[in-house]
């Protein structure tokens, strides 16, 4: 094999392998290794680069076992070869390791042989624990260890709208079918036709008919389903609040088969793991506790020693009591009893539990004791409602874009069991708080902090979501915001918008918290991001949209020449100054303005310098005006303007600043005449239903002063208070 091929290939296997947390160790058809990844280098104590060209035969702490691995390169197509190998390998510090090593043989085009592939699972906390235990008991830990969960969610239709890849591999064969928008019963006979489940002697029809029942009450019992291939699963599934239905599947194959040698090899659990996940007691007729694990011992908040002896039952609140002595009873009679039940338990922790009662016999056949498994499923619980109100909350109609995130913040702070939920928008190192969900409305919108001093540099150095439940032992407790903000708690997302990074989304509070965040919280918030930032590049859309709409209409209404309201806008606008007038009772006062001698300028120094003084008038007059106020073009040299909340008194005195204004700063160096303004004024009355009749009184306003002068301020005489004297 050439040099550059080979560099090739090991780049090849880099790039594959390099970063995986499993040991992989690849070697030629003469057992020399070829490649190995930092896990297995870890593994072994060993330079990479020092290892690669030398044999395996170093690492065998028993040269029978390197000589017995021999076949695998004598007859790597016999798939007897293809088992797992317990191994005792030699580290080059001296100490020895045991692994568990499965392979793969490699082959070019023409099917030979060019090396083989190992991968190494330590199995020192195995070996440690078959020290303690039974293999019932290891079967058992295997089984609940290795129970994996799949999710699905069908809309009120029965249409698929989301499954996880946990879904698509425990039905693999009925994976094809599964894309969003195919029927729950399309998606089962596609898998049906593939002999994909066992029917129990039932025809296809009578099976799907009771499957799609029991599918179809969605009351969240628990349903045992066995699949062709030997395999088991636990189904849970629920009616969303929209009308559809949250699935969650379980493999159980190994814990049945461990129930199942259980219940023929052993009568007694006293030899139970400590390290067991879940709370496993025996408890006698009475209900006092005979045996315990460490476990149901740290749920209980008490020693072994306290609780031997005890009514469990009697530690918790009693509506819960009544629930266990129900269940108790039912398992006494010597039926295996299995429900859901939430415990307050003694350590300040309410979790939802699959409890699980199963009978011990004696030799007489009657029942003797009680075991009792208590799993936590509160967290597939949590996920399971909270994925379908996140469906509920993104595909309704009836939120905006703003309400639609506080009710995910407000999910969020329910979902993980905090306060504080944020929404946050980077710019190079500033970040700025853009949506909050706080008890007291402590965190504001708009605020904004230094990046450095937040967890979400953290969170956008990763790339992808990350948790603490306690800050303070945790690698978090050297970020500045730990000392600043005193935060124990925070789980983060980076928020991607059109494939740019937008911002962050977290969940924090200042307190520990007492259960540790799972890979499901890590995934929720995932989900919480990605959504976000979808709302938010469509909210741009649309922003971009109206932003358009708002210029095509500014275009339509400004004056080309003075870039002031042209003689439409304004009247549309001046119009709706009267019917507000006729409800509030607020008053206005319009004003018309004449340039006096426009005519003149125009004919003796032209149309442009004509221009450049209705520009430089427009200006002036614009600059002097409040925002309320509206201004506008009219004419050809006419403008009018309206003064809210201006009575005629005060109306006059601004025109008056405004007329010695015009003189002021509105003339130009061509034009010999001074340029002067004239100024006709009316305030509304009740009688003036229409702008139009306004207009008109400031109109003859404006006549008047044109006709006594010219560059003088004349108010219509019906804008003055009765008996009050004319200015």
């Amino acid at each position: 094999m050439g040099t550059e091929m080979t560099k090739n290939i090991t780049l090849d296997l880099e790039q594959t392998f390099g970063d995986l947390n499993e040991c992989v160790l690849v070697t030629n058809p003469e057992r020399t290794i070829v490649f190995i990844n930092q896990a297995m280098s870890n593994l072994l104590k060993v330079d990479r680069e020092k290892v690669v060209g030398t044999t395996t035969k170093r690492f065998f702490a028993n040269p029978n076992q390197f000589a017995q691995m021999a076949e695998l390169y004598q007859s790597p197509t016999d798939h007897r070869n293809r088992k797992a190998y317990s191994i005792d390998l030699a580290l080059e510090d001296g100490s020895t390791v045991s692994v568990e090593v499965v392979s793969a043989p490699l082959f070019d085009t023409d099917h030979t042989l060019t090396g083989i592939l190992f991968i190494a699972r330590d199995q020192a906390e195995r070996k440690a624990l078959e020290s303690k235990l039974s293999d019932i008991a290891l079967t058992l830990e295997d089984a609940l260890d290795a129970i994996s969960e799949g999710f699905a969610l069908y809309d009120k239709d029965d249409r698929l709208v989301i499954c996880n890849d946990n879904y698509r591999e425990i039905y693999a064969h009925s994976a094809p079918a599964m894309f969003p928008g195919n029927r729950f019963e399309d998606i089962l006979r596609f898998g049906l036709n593939r002999k994909q489940y066992e029917t129990g002697g039932k025809t296809d029809d009578e099976w799907l008919a009771e499957r799609l029942d029991r599918h179809q009450a969605g009351d969240g019992s628990i349903l045992e389903q066995n699949l062709s291939d030997g395999r088991w699963l636990r189904i849970s599934e629920t009616r969303t609040r929209a009308g559809g239905i949250a699935g969650i599947r379980f493999d159980i194959t190994e814990l049945k088969h461990a129930q199942a040698k259980a219940e023929n090899a052993y009568k007694n659990l006293s030899l139970m793991a400590d390290n067991i996940v879940a709370s496993v007691t025996e408890v006698d007729l009475e209900g006092r506790c005979v045996f315990i694990n460490k476990t149901a011992c740290d749920w209980f908040n008490e020693k072994p020693e306290t609780l031997i002896g005890t009514r469990l039952r009697d530690r918790l609140p009693w509506k819960e009591r009544e629930a266990v002595r129900t269940i108790f009873e039912e398992a006494m009679s010597g039926e295996k009893v299995s429900s859901e039940v939430s415990f307050h338990f003694p350590d300040g922790i309410l979790r939802e539990c699959l409890m699980s009662c199963n009978p011990r016999f004696g030799d007489d056949g009657a029942v003797e004791a009680i075991v009792v498994l208590i799993s936590d499923i509160t967290d597939r619980k949590k996920t399971e409602r909270t994925l379908a109100e996140l469906y509920a909350i993104t595909s309704t109609r009836e939120l905006g874009h703003e309400d639609k995130i506080a009710e995910i913040l407000r999910l969020g702070t329910e979902h993980f069991e905090v306060p504080f939920g944020i929404i946050s928008h980077v710019i190079d190192d500033h970040y700025t708080i853009t949506h909050a969900q706080s008890p007291e409305g402590e965190l504001v919108p708009g605020t904004s902090f230094p990046l450095q001093d937040t967890y979400c540099l953290l969170t956008l150095k990763s790339e992808e979501p990350i948790a603490t439940a306690n800050a303070a032992s945790s690698e978090f407790a050297r970020h500045p915001c730990h000392e600043i903000f005193k935060l124990e708690t925070y789980i983060g997302a980076p928020i991607l918008v059109d494939g740019e990074v937008h911002g962050t989304i977290n969940f924090t509070a200042p307190d520990v918290r007492k259960r540790a965040f799972s890979p499901s919280d890590l995934q929720i918030v995932r989900q919480f991001a990605d959504w976000v930032g979808h709302e938010i590049a469509r909210q741009r859309d649309h922003q971009a949209l109206m932003n358009a709409k708002i210029n095509l209409e500014r275009v339509a209404s400004i004056d080309d020449l003075t870039q002031i309201l042209n003689r439409r806008a304004f009247l549309e606008r001046a119009n709706t100054e009267v019917q507000r007038f006729r409800r509030t009772k607020r008053p206005f006062t319009a004003v018309m303005m004449d340039i006096d001698k426009f005519k003149q300028i125009n004919d003796l120094y032209g149309h442009a310098t004509g221009d450049e003084v209705l520009k430089k008038f427009s200006d002036t007059v614009s600059s002097a005006l409040r925002a309320v106020d509206i201004f506008g073009r009219v004419g050809g040299e006419e403008f009018c303007m309206i003064l809210h909340n201006a009575e005629i008194e005060d109306a006059m005195l601004v025109c008056e600043r405004l007329r010695v204004k015009i003189i002021e700063e509105c003339q130009l160096d061509i034009v010999k005449q001074t340029v002067t303004c004239s100024m006709g004024l009316a305030t509304v009355a009740r009688e003036d239903l229409e702008f139009s009749t306004l207009m008109q009184k400031a109109d003859t306003a404006l006549y008047e002063a044109k006709a006594t002068g010219r560059n003088k301020c004349v108010a219509h005489k019906s804008s003055y208070p009765e008996h009050a004297p004319a200015l």
